[in-house]
């Protein structure tokens, strides 16, 4: 073996990743699964039995220096295929110290073999002395510790048969069954257990010594084990399950941000798009909406259902005080918008108007326009191209109008007389959210439309919604129904009180 040139191994998990790829999968795998099996009674041997494990090591140390030669036919036929995968690797590597080992975990697989089979029959996990201790102990017991017991004894039961549905679990299983009463009585001194149905039942019977008590108190251990074993993974699983939420959490979360980035970007292309789509759109169409105008038709109508439900409202409750008839209250504040609407309209036709006007006087450098000339006709006809631009600068800079707007609404129109402070507060907001809305109606190109139906008029259930009753003639008009324009679609549907 020394005048080979062959690479020397150290252990038999090297053997395997050196020699596995030479070999047909099958003895692979067989030799594998029973070197993995050697593996656990080693592992578990070291963990459990200190003074064998010490004596078996010892006896590795003593005979180290004399194998392969003194490997004997049990320790060659205990884990063949493992031996055989060695052999015709040993063909190609050097195994001089890798047959300790092997010869070392075959020892620790038989002498736990040897061991097992002097434990009793308790280790058999098809005997079952429970049942027949209960109902031995039927008759000596409380009714409901028996029946508790009994309970606690199903239980258990169950818990065994889904831990050994679980390969991993009934394999440790197998394990710790091979310390026999050892490790059964090691389990049941853990006081937890004490103050169990069962567990007072199985000490009662071992104390009145029936037989086949030490046996069942054995198997009480054993499912007391299966049933901790099984806690134990269900504990394992729940914390996988809680981190892979977490995990999934912070999975959200990042496309969340993601998603909320992308969707900035795509906000902003938009309203890129949108403003070169915007120049290239004829004036005075409906239809058209700048996605970057944050006053545009549709925003508007949502702010006009909003003041319906929050200013219009709140007013409303508060004017009950002075004002007790519900239709009063009504029409007055219908009549607060339509007389906003009728004074931003006027407003706003005169503005833009004088924005024309203005225009041409600036860009002509004319003093006065009594005379008509051919130069004269070409700004007009200037005009009529530029009014888009001055429609959208009046849109740009309409915070600009909006307070003396607000100003000469008040002094022009006065909607009640007051002393009362929460009153004259919700008066003034109303009055002011009025003003704004309807000034945003009039400036949009081709200006937006209220439609107040009057008293006796057939109900347009495609315009109004009904107010507290139900008809089909209008009583009072309650609030207007808002149009994108004249004979346009419905931006935002009013309501009426039908007649009764």
């Amino acid at each position: 073996m020394a005048g080979r040139e062959q690479w020397s191994v150290q252990t038999i998990a090297e053997v395997f990743k050196r020699f596995g790829k030479h070999i047909d999968a099958e003895h692979h795998n067989k030799a594998y699964k029973k070197y993995k099996i050697l593996c656990d009674h080693a592992n578990y041997l070291a963990k459990r039995d200190f003074e064998t494990h010490e004596y078996l090591k010892s006896y590795y140390e003593e005979n180290g220096e004399n194998y392969p030669a003194c490997l004997s036919d049990d320790q060659k036929q205990a884990c063949l295929p493992l031996y055989d995968f060695l052999c015709s690797a040993e063909t190609m590597l050097d195994l001089t110290k890798v047959w300790p080992t092997y010869v070392f975990l075959v020892e620790v697989y038989n002498k736990q073999n040897k061991s097992s089979k002097k434990s009793g029959p308790h280790i058999k996990q098809t005997d079952d002395f429970i049942p027949h201790i209960l109902q031995n102990m039927k008759s000596c017991m409380d009714t409901e510790t028996w029946k508790a017991a009994e309970t606690e004894y199903f239980d258990l039961i169950q818990r065994q048969e889904q831990m050994k549905r679980d390969p991993d679990l009934a394999r440790e299983k197998e394990l710790w069954v091979l310390n026999g009463d050892v490790a059964a009585q090691k389990f049941l001194d853990n006081i937890e257990y004490m103050d169990r149905a069962l567990y007072i039942t199985i000490k009662e019977a071992l104390q009145r010594n029936l037989e086949g008590s030490q046996a069942t108190w054995c198997q009480y251990g054993s499912l007391l084990h299966s049933s901790e074993l099984l806690g134990r993974s269900e504990e394992q699983k729940t914390r996988r399950h809680e981190n892979e939420i977490d995990e999934l959490r912070e999975k959200f979360e990042e496309l969340r941000m993601q998603n909320e980035l992308k969707s900035q970007e795509i906000e902003e292309l938009t309203t890129r798009l949108s403003q070169v789509a915007s120049q290239k759109v004829a004036t005075g169409n409906p239809n058209h909406t700048d996605l970057s105008d944050s006053n545009r038709p549709t925003k508007i109508g949502e702010r006009f259902s909003e003041l319906y439900d929050n200013e219009w409202t709140q007013l409303f409750e508060s004017l009950q005080s002075e004002l007790e008839d519900e239709k009063e209250r009504i029409i007055k504040l219908c009549n607060c918008v339509q007389m906003a609407y009728k004074f931003c309209k006027e407003k706003s036709a005169k503005q833009l108007e004088e924005l024309q006007t203005w225009t041409i006087k600036i860009m002509s450098y004319c003093q006065n326009q009594k005379e008509e000339t051919s130069e004269s006709k070409d700004i007009v006809e200037m005009k009529k191209d530029a009014l888009c631009h001055l429609l959208e600068l009046r849109k740009q800079c309409c915070s600009m109008s909006l307070p003396n707007i607000h100003k000469m609404f008040k002094e022009s129109f006065i909607f009640l007389e007051t002393n009362d402070d929460a009153i004259l507060k919700d008066n003034e907001a109303y009055l002011k959210a009025c003003v704004e809305i309807c000034w945003f109606m009039c400036i949009q190109d081709p200006p937006m439309v209220l439609i107040i139906p009057e008293k006796g008029e057939t109900i347009d259930k495609k315009l109004f919604k009904m107010y507290k009753t139900s008809g089909d003639t209008v009583d009072i008009c309650v609030w207007p129904a808002l149009l994108l324009s004249e004979d346009g679609s419905v931006v935002c549907k009013g309501h009426v009180l039908p007649q009764k």
